[in-house]
C-alpha cells in the first residue's frame, strides 16, 4: 500500500489520490497484470442494503455497456472491499475534467464547444440506443483522456428503464442529488427520467464552457425549489462573441417545456455538426430565430 490509508485491491498498486468528493475518493493505480495506469474509484459508501447493491450495479453495467464509445471513460473492473465499500476500475483520464479547465483557463471557443457537443451526444445517443440515462451531465463528468479527447464518465445516478435494473420507487432520484444548474426542471418533480433529461444538461453543459457560466443560475446559488423552478422561466441569453446559431441550438436543447426541447441526443448531435466548425449556421440551415417547428426560438 503506497498510501496511507489508501484501500488493498488485489491486482492494483495505488499511487496516489486523483480526487475526493462526497460519495468517494479516486486514485490513480497501476493494473499490474497488463502493466496500465488506471483510476481506481472507491465508494464511501458501504454496500449494506440490496437497493445499495442494485445501484452499485446499475452504476457498473451502465458504463460497461458503453465501453468501447471512443468518448465514454472505459470500464476495466469492479468489485468490493472487505469493508464492503465498492470499487470500479476506470480509464485514466489525467487531464482532468472540462470542469478543471474552465476553472483555470476560462470559457472555450465556439469552434471547440461545437465538437466536443457532436462528440459527447453520440455518446449519450449511444447510451440511449442501450436503454441507460445518464442522468448527471456535466462539465466535471466529461474528462479529458491521455489523447485528449473528451470522454463522458460518472454513471452514478444513471439508470435503465424498464429493464429491470431498478426497484419500485428507485428509478427517480432525490432532488439533493442533482446538480440544479444543469438539471431539467422536470427532474425537480421527481417525474420518471427520459432521453430529453440528457439533452437539457448536456446543452446546459455547453453552453457553460461557452459562457464560463452555468445559464440562468447565479454564482451564489439557489436556496429552494421554488427559486429553481422560477429561474428556468428566465430566457436564456446570447453569449458575445459566440454565432447566434450555436446559441440557438443550446436554446433548444435547453427549452424548460419537453414538448419544445430537441427531443433526443441524436437530434442534437445532427443540429450541432450541421453547423459550420465554427458554429456559424451552415449552408441551407434554418434561421437562427426559428424554433425545432419554425416558431421563434428562446421564448420562456
Amino acid at each position: 500500500m503506497d498510501e496511507a490509508g489508501a484501500p488493498l485491491v488485489p491486482g492494483y498498486e495505488v499511487r496516489g489520490v486523483l480526487g475526493q468528493g462526497g460519495f468517494g475518493i479516486v486514485y490513480r493505480a497501476r493494473q499490474l497484470a497488463v502493466g496500465r495506469e488506471v483510476a481506481l474509484k472507491v465508494d464511501n459508501r458501504v454496500l449494506v442494503s440490496d437497493r445499495d447493491r442494485r445501484r452499485f450495479m446499475r452504476e457498473v453495467t451502465s458504463a460497461g455497456a458503453l465501453s468501447g464509445h471512443p468518448h465514454v471513460a472505459d470500464v476495466y473492473d469492479a468489485g468490493v472491499l472487505p469493508d464492503g465499500r465498492p470499487y470500479m476500475v476506470l480509464e485514466l483520464c489525467p487531464n482532468g475534467s472540462l470542469a478543471d479547465r474552465l476553472r483555470a483557463e476560462g470559457r472555450l471557443a465556439a469552434s471547440e464547444v461545437r465538437d466536443i457537443g457532436v462528440k459527447i451526444a453520440d455518446a449519450l445517443a449511444a447510451a440511449h440506443a442501450a436503454g441507460v440515462l445518464h442522468r448527471d451531465v456535466k462539465p466535471a463528468n466529461i474528462l479529458v483522456n491521455s489523447y485528449g479527447m473528451v470522454a463522458l464518465s460518472d454513471f452514478g445516478l444513471a439508470t435503465m428503464p424498464g429493464q429491470g435494473g431498478a426497484g419500485p420507487g428507485e428509478v427517480s432520484v432525490t432532488r439533493e442529488s442533482l446538480t440544479p444548474a444543469y438539471a431539467p426542471p422536470e427532474a425537480f418533480d421527481l417525474t420518471e427520467p427520459t432521453p430529453a433529461a440528457d439533452v437539457y444538461a448536456l446543452a446546459a453543459t455547453l453552453y457553460a464552457l461557452l459562457s464560463g457560466r452555468p445559464p440562468r443560475f447565479p454564482e451564489s446559488g439557489v436556496v429552494n425549489i421554488a427559486a429553481i423552478m422560477a429561474l428556468h422561466r428566465l430566457p436564456i441569453p446570447d453569449v458575445p462573441g459566440v454565432p447566434p446559431a450555436l446559441t440557438e441550438v443550446l436554446r433548444r436543447g435547453m427549452a424548460s417545456d419537453v414538448r419544445q426541447r430537441t427531443a433526443t441526443a441524436a437530434a442534437l448531435r445532427d443540429a450541432l455538426a450541421a453547423l459550420r466548425p465554427d458554429g456559424s449556421a451552415g449552408p441551407g440551415a434554418p434561421s437562427p430565430a426559428a424554433g425545432p417547428d419554425g416558431v421563434p426560438g428562446g421564448l420562456p
